[in-house]
């Protein structure tokens, strides 16, 4: 345990100096006391004795010393979930470690904390705790798994081979922070924005330097992917920039009425942040663009994890953090390649109308299913993916009557573009449909579980986004809605976009299928044009296993709710079994379907 007290008591990151070594110090106790009090009050021993209430009381140090060593390796995360006060003010002053150092110390300190973990007392069986802590254990050595490759960038909301790629890294996740994810609400709110500002420079030469050490390890960032990226970054790294002079735009319309703020303090600081853009920010970028220009050599058309070192047993381990289960890849690709034609079929049914009662002919095809003829019939669902620029003019008014603009940063970062497409949770700019799928989810038990059940703090860093996805791709696929026609394919090419996208997943990174294979599939299978394609394949380059995790927790919840609706009869309810599925939080599959069984249970005895 030495490692990580030490972890608690020193400084090397520079950021938890003064006010929150302090914090650390006694927050295990208030933390403890604070987090997991009403877990105390409800879920005593049956018992009552000393024994138990000590293996409680060490349980729930336990349950806060995981969760504020998480948030201290990861200030970003604890920005990125508003949870900078279980760390102290001073968290927000700082972005991650993104060295090599950086890195294996927090693997280090993870090892160390799984091994408290492992050695935790014995709770009784109904204790809250005693299930927290497993989902802690089992998302711990999973994480840690990962990290013993010794590359790439592995966390519970994301899990990626590569220090950046042209999705995600913190040349683009660290002017995003600072832009939606900062708060300023005073003078020392406004300090913080600077002093994260100042970090990013040296953040992206640390991301440089493990580029070319990942290099030198044989650890190539694909081609594809590179040029990619350099061209993001080139554009962010241009004089006439919109995203990095929105950081400017932001700080200003941010600290404009502070009260604790001077008008000339308040200009001395803006000049502070243009002058950190111009003279540090913007050579980071270009040196981070030359570097990949450098490392852009990597594998020809290949461009799948199997060409990495053990990129194949990666492949199978980002699947089971994903899910919290293990499962075989071998047989991965032709249940996704099988499930396609089933999704097909079912699609080909809904391109037929119902002719004029007049006519003897009762139906005909609306359509022969060609890609260029999909294209031409649903082109509003292609514009609306296709063209981010065009959202709030075109589309968002058939949604509402706001004239929202997109995002800061939707033109220059492919994430918040295609991440909507990935998690299939946020289809705002689809009229109608998309819609009804928005409305579904405002409504319990569809909305978001961190707000809906109020998990413990602990609980929230274990994210789970491809079991999230699952679950919400599984309402999509049981919604019930009065549609027009087009709604209704456009809702049925969803779930087919969701498995072909788990397709070339393994196409891509276990069969060795090429970048231009991969697109055309999904050409074929979808229909969407050849530019989405290429751009929704090289999404799936950068973030192997996760589309396969997606549909692997998704096949699993349409079984476990098969079983219920057998089991219950006319007593199943779609509500409350998503409520099951809901209310623990994110979790490992077993779990859920152990939840399933024990809600479908009840509602028998009852």
């Amino acid at each position: 345990m030495q490692l990580l007290r030490m972890f608690h008591e020193t400084d090397d990151r520079r950021s938890l100096r003064r006010k929150t070594r302090h914090s650390l110090g006694v927050l295990s106790m208030t933390a403890a006391l604070a987090l997991f009090a009403p877990l105390s009050a409800c879920a005593q021993s049956e018992d009552g004795s000393r024994s138990t209430r000590r293996a409680i009381a060490q349980s729930q140090a336990i349950a806060a010393d995981f969760l504020t060593t998480e948030l201290a390796m990861s200030p970003e995360t604890a920005s990125r979930l508003g949870m900078e006060d279980q760390l102290g003010e001073r968290v927000a002053y700082t972005l991650d470690n993104h060295s090599q150092a950086g890195f294996e110390r927090r693997r280090l300190v993870r090892i160390e904390l799984l091994q408290r973990l492992r050695l935790r007392p014995q709770l009784p069986e109904t204790h809250a705790l005693r299930r927290d802590l497993a989902i802690a254990e089992t998302a711990l050595s999973d994480l840690i798994r990962l990290e013993q490759y010794g590359y790439g960038r592995f966390g519970y909301d994301d899990l990626r081979p590569y220090e950046i790629d042209p999705y995600s890294g913190i040349w683009i996740e660290g002017p995003t922070l600072l832009a939606l994810r900062q708060p300023i609400n005073s003078a020392e709110d406004a300090a913080a924005f600077i002093a994260r500002l100042r970090s990013l420079s040296g953040a992206l030469e640390d991301s440089r330097r493990r580029l070319i050490s990942d290099r030198a390890a044989g650890i190539y960032l694909p081609k594809q992917l590179a040029e990619e990226t350099q061209a993001h970054i080139q554009r962010l790294a241009a004089d006439d920039s919109a995203a990095l002079n929105e950081l400017i735009r932001t700080f200003d319309a941010l600290t404009r009425d502070l009260p604790d703020l001077e008008q000339d303090q308040r200009q001395a600081l803006i000049g502070l942040v243009q002058t950190e853009i111009e003279e540090r920010l913007r050579p980071a970028y270009r040196n981070l663009a030359a570097t990949l220009t450098e490392t852009s050599d990597a594998f020809a058309d290949q461009v799948g994890i199997s060409s990495l070192p053990s990129g194949t047993t990666m492949f199978g381990d980002i699947i089971h953090a994903s899910t919290g289960t293990k499962i075989d890849v071998s047989l991965l690709h032709n249940r996704h390649l099988e499930r396609s034609q089933t999704l097909l079929a079912a699609l080909d049914q809904k391109l037929v109308i119902e002719q004029a009662p007049q006519s003897e002919e009762a139906t005909e095809p609306i359509l022969d299913r060609g890609p260029s003829e999909m294209r031409e019939r649903l082109q509003w669902f292609e514009q609306a993916l296709t063209s981010p620029d065009q959202i709030a003019s075109d589309f968002v008014s058939d949604v509402d009557d706001t004239n929202a603009s997109p995002p800061p940063f939707m033109g220059l970062a492919p994430e918040t573009v295609w991440a909507e497409l990935a998690n299939f949770d946020e289809f705002s700019a689809q009229p109608r449909a998309v819609q009804t799928f928005e409305t579904l989810f405002e409504s319990p038990p569809y909305s978001d579980w961190a707000l809906e059940f109020g998990l413990p703090s602990h609980r929230l860093v274990m994210e789970y986004p491809a079991i999230e996805a699952a679950i919400r791709l599984y309402g999509w696929s049981v919604l019930e809605a009065d549609t027009a026609q087009l709604d209704a394919i456009a809702n049925s090419r969803i779930p087919l976009l969701a498995n072909g996208l788990a397709t070339i997943d393994t196409g891509l990174h276990l069969e060795q299928w090429t970048l231009s294979e991969a697109s055309q599939y999904l050409e074929d299978l979808v229909g969407v044009r050849p530019d989405l394609a290429r751009r929704l394949a090289l999404m799936v380059v950068a973030r192997p296993g996760y589309h396969s995790a997606v549909q692997t927790a998704f096949g699993r919840i349409s079984a476990i709710s098969e079983r219920a609706q057998a089991v219950l009869g006319e007593k199943y309810d779609e509500r409350e079994f998503l409520r099951a599925i809901f209310a623990p939080g994110p979790r490992p599959l077993s779990l859920i379907e152990t939840d399933v069984e024990d809600w479908y249970a009840a509602r028998l005895e009852n």
